[in-house]
């Protein structure tokens, strides 16, 4: 069985509490060896067993969220696995792209669009799968707060019917207080960063920056922090107030 959100987020919430697996095993109630097959990814537990884990972990239900993820099939492709433990563990990002919605923000028909024109060859299972995944992933992560900064362009050349379900999406997420946007306009231009970059802001005040290439996710070494959160500042500099971007959202539909 291939590593999974549940697994990740198992062994996550263990450390965090600085417990062994013997530890979390005896006070759960459960095998040891069970408990080392899980976070192996061997297999997934029943589900009375994981909510045992998750109320042991204290994690409000997290824990939980995650098994209901992996069970329906949403596990993680390798291209995103890097920033499972990262997502969870942060309570805000700020997200750049340059051409396109941020992936935490894309309705379903603009995320099929997307992935059928670089997955040409994918079974329709498999784009549902990864439309699936990523249209669910914000959901998934309840404490997380999301600053998009995108071009216009990236909503209003599309094709009507993604455009209308597209917008509908964005305020949406807006309408949750979890969503700021800020939209360029045409006449300005994104010059920096040249590839999207998320700047998570984690629980215990830590900084990760993660970048999107063609080959995956990429996270920034600690040196590199202050060249790049200098190139979102210039992004932001570039883009509406986020009362202006909802006015012009407004007009797309």
């Amino acid at each position: 069985m291939p590593p999974n959100v549940f697994t990740a987020e198992l062994i996550r919430s263990r450390k965090a509490l600085g417990m062994t697996q013997t530890q979390l095993a005896r006070s759960a109630n459960i095998s040891l060896s069970s408990l080392n097959r899980w976070e192996q990814g061997g297999s997934l537990p029943r589900r009375e067993n994981a909510e045992r884990l998750d109320h042991e972990l204290r994690t409000e239900g997290r824990l939980l969220a995650r098994f209901d993820e992996a069970k329906d099939g949403f596990t993680v492709p390798p291209w995103a696995r890097d920033l499972v433990s990262i997502e969870t563990a942060a309570r805000t990002v700020h997200v750049v792209a340059l051409a396109l919605v941020p992936g935490y923000l894309q309705s379903p028909l603009y995320a099929s669009m997307l992935f059928r024109a670089s997955r040409p060859w994918a079974p329709d299972a498999e784009i549902g799968r990864l439309v699936r995944l990523r249209c669910q992933r914000l959901e998934q992560l309840p404490d997380l707060r999301v600053t998009a900064v995108f071009p216009v362009s990236a909503i209003d050349s599309l094709p009507p019917e993604i455009r209308t379900e597209q917008v509908a999406a964005l305020q949406r997420w807006v309408s949750t207080g979890r969503v700021t946007l800020h939209l360029v306009p045409h006449e300005s231009l994104l010059l920096v960063p040249t590839a999207p970059v998320m700047v998570f802001q984690l629980e215990n005040g830590e900084q990760v920056i993660s970048s999107d290439h063609a080959t995956g996710s990429v996270v920034a070494e600690t040196s590199m922090h202050p060249r790049l959160t200098s190139m979102v500042s210039t992004a932001l500099a570039a883009a509406l107030p986020s009362r202006m971007s909802l006015e012009v959202l407004e007009g797309l539909t």
